[in-house]
C-alpha cells in the first residue's frame, strides 16, 4: 500500500517534535544548583597552618593512609577489619541491591518480548451460549495457544530515563556511603589501637605508682613503729596507696573495654585474644596538607559525595513526576498459533496476530500529579539544605582539626621538656639521697611527680595520634570521586 509522501513527512516532524519535548520534562540545571552552597573558603586556616613547621604542603591522604604510622600490627588489624566487619559486609549488599534496582529501571527503556504457551482442557455445556452458536464444536475441546508478545512504552517525556538515572544516583549514593563506612571503620580501628597501646603504657606507670606508694607506706609504718614519726603519716600513705590501686584497676578496665571494642570492629567476639606490644611509635613529625582544601573538599569527602548523589537522584525523580502531565504512548503486539488440534497447530490457517497501540492522557486527576511533583520537589529541597548543612559542618571540622592538631603538638613539645626536667630533678635527688644530703621521702616524692609527668606525656602522645587520625578523616581518608554530578556555580 502506498502512502502519500506528505503524510510520511508529517509523521517525521511529529516524531522529532516529541523527542525534543522530552528534554523539557526535567528539572532544569539552574534550579538544581540555585540553592547549593559552594565549599566555604579554608584559605585562612590553611595559611595559618603552613606558618608552623608541623604542616607541609602536600597531597591528600592516600587510600591506605594508616601505613604512614609504619606499624605492622596496625596494618594487619585494619586489613582484617576491612574483610570481616559486619557493617562493611552489609553495605556491600545494599550497593548490590541498588545496582539491581537500576538495572530493573533501565529495562523500561527497551522493548520487552515474552513467549507464552497455554493448553486448556474444557468441558462445554450442551445448553451454553458458545455451543448454541457453534453446535459443531466438540463438547470437550482442547485449545493450544503459542504466542510471542511484544510491549514497548515510548519514553517521549523522559520519565523512564529519569527513573533510571534516579536509580543510578541511589546506587552511587550507596557506594559513597560505603566509602564513608569504610573510613569510619578504619579510623575507629586506628583510634582503638592507639588507645589500647597507650593504656598498656599507662598501666605500667600506674603499677610503678602503686609500688612506690606501697614502699612509702612501708617506710612510714617503720618510722612510726620506731617512734620516729607519728601515726598520721602511715594512715595518709596507706590512703594514697589504695588510691593508686584504684587508678590501676580503672586503667585495667579501660584496657579490657578497648579490647572488646577492637574485637567488635574486627567482627569477632569480645573475648578473642589481642596481643599488642606495650610500646608506642613516635608520632609523625610533619603532616601533609593540600593547598586546595576548598576546591577539592567535595570530591574528597565520601559523606558529601553521598549527599550530592542523593540530590542528583531526587532531581531526576522530580523530572519523572513532571512527565505524568503528558500522555503515555504504548505499543503492544502479538503473533502466534492457536488450534484445538495438535495436527493443525502449525498450519497456516492457525496463525493469529494483533497490534494494540494505546495512549493514556490524564484529563482530571484532582491535583494528584501536581501534588506529587511538589512532594518530590520538597524532598529535593530538603536534600539540598541537608547538603548545605553538611558542607558547612565539614569545613568547620577541617578548620577545628587543624587548630587541634597544632595545639596538641605544641603542648606535647612543652610536655617533653617538662618530663626531661622532672627526670633530671629526680636523678639529682637520687644522687643527693645516696650521698646522705636528702632523705628517702624526698626521693619518693620526686619519683611520684615524675610518674605523673610521664602519664601526662603519654596522654598527650595519644592525643597526637587522635588528632592526626581526625585530620585524615576530615580530609576524606583517601577517597576521591572522579565525577561530581552537581556543583554550585
Amino acid at each position: 500500500m502506498n502512502y502519500p509522501r506528505t503524510s510520511i513527512y508529517n509523521n517525521k516532524w511529529i516524531a522529532w517534535g516529541l523527542i525534543l519535548l522530552s528534554s523539557c520534562v526535567s528539572l532544569p540545571h539552574d534550579q538544581q544548583t540555585e540553592n547549593l552552597l559552594c565549599p566555604p573558603s579554608l584559605e585562612t586556616s590553611a595559611n595559618n597552618s603552613f606558618k608552623s613547621s608541623l604542616f607541609v604542603e602536600g597531597e591528600w591522604p592516600e587510600t591506605n593512609w594508616w601505613e604512614i604510622f609504619e606499624a605492622h600490627d596496625l596494618n594487619a588489624l585494619i586489613a582484617e577489619a576491612l574483610q570481616q566487619n559486619p557493617s562493611l559486609q552489609g553495605i556491600e549488599r545494599r550497593i548490590d541491591y541498588a545496582k539491581q534496582l537500576a538495572t530493573i529501571n533501565k529495562a523500561r527503556l527497551f522493548p520487552l518480548i515474552f513467549f507464552d504457551a497455554n493448553e486448556t482442557w474444557e468441558y462445554l455445556s450442551h445448553n451454553g451460549l458458545y455451543r448454541a452458536l457453534n453446535p459443531t464444536v466438540p463438547i470437550n475441546p482442547n485449545l493450544i495457544d503459542l504466542t510471542l508478545s511484544f510491549t514497548y512504552e515510548f519514553d517521549f517525556w523522559g520519565k523512564n530515563y529519569n527513573l533510571y538515572q534516579a536509580a543510578l544516583g541511589q546506587a552511587k549514593t550507596q557506594e559513597a556511603e560505603a566509602a564513608q563506612v569504610g573510613l569510619i571503620i578504619t579510623t575507629s580501628v586506628a583510634q582503638a589501637y592507639f588507645a589500647l597501646k597507650t593504656n598498656l603504657i599507662r598501666e605500667q606507670l600506674y603499677e610503678q605508682l602503686v609500688q612506690l606508694r606501697y614502699d612509702l607506706y612501708q617506710l612510714d609504718t617503720l618510722l612510726a613503729s620506731q617512734a620516729l614519726a607519728s601515726k598520721l603519716p602511715p594512715l595518709l600513705s596507706r590512703e594514697q596507696w589504695l588510691e593508686a590501686e584504684k587508678l590501676l584497676i580503672g586503667i585495667q578496665e579501660e584496657i579490657a573495654v578497648d579490647k572488646h571494642l577492637m574485637n567488635a570492629l574486627l567482627g569477632k567476639g569480645p573475648d578473642s585474644p589481642i596481643e599488642l606490644d606495650p610500646s608506642l611509635i613516635k608520632p609523625l613529625k610533619s603532616l601533609s596538607l593540600p593547598c586546595n582544601l576548598s576546591l577539592d573538599l567535595l570530591a574528597r569527602r565520601p559523606d558529601l559525595m553521598a549527599q550530592i548523589w542523593r540530590v542528583e537522584a531526587l532531581a531526576h525523580e522530580v523530572g519523572a513526576a513532571k512527565a505524568d502531565f503528558f500522555p503515555s504512548i504504548n505499543l503492544a503486539a502479538f503473533a502466534g498459533v492457536e488450534s484445538t488440534l495438535y495436527s493443525l497447530l502449525f498450519h497456516s490457517s492457525s496463525r493469529t496476530a494483533g497490534l494494540m497501540p494505546a495512549i493514556h492522557l490524564p484529563i482530571f486527576t484532582a491535583g494528584a500529579i501536581r501534588a506529587n511533583i511538589k512532594a518530590k520537589k520538597a524532598l529535593f529541597d530538603d536534600a539540598v539544605y541537608t547538603y548545605n548543612e553538611l558542607i558547612l559542618r565539614s569545613a568547620q571540622e577541617v578548620a577545628d582539626t587543624l587548630v587541634l592538631v597544632q595545639s596538641v603538638y605544641d603542648q606535647q613539645e612543652k610536655q617533653r621538656q617538662i618530663v626531661n626536667d622532672a627526670q633530671e630533678r629526680y636523678d639529682l635527688t637520687a644522687l643527693r639521697q645516696q650521698s646522705g644530703l636528702d632523705n628517702l621521702l624526698d626521693n619518693y616524692n620526686y619519683r611520684e611527680a615524675l610518674i605523673y609527668k610521664e602519664l601526662e606525656q603519654v596522654n598527650l602522645v595519644y592525643s597526637q595520634y587522635l588528632a592526626t587520625i581526625k585530620l585524615i578523616k576530615a580530609l576524606g581518608g583517601g577517597y576521591n570521586s572522579p565525577y561530581v554530578p552537581l556543583r554550585a556555580e
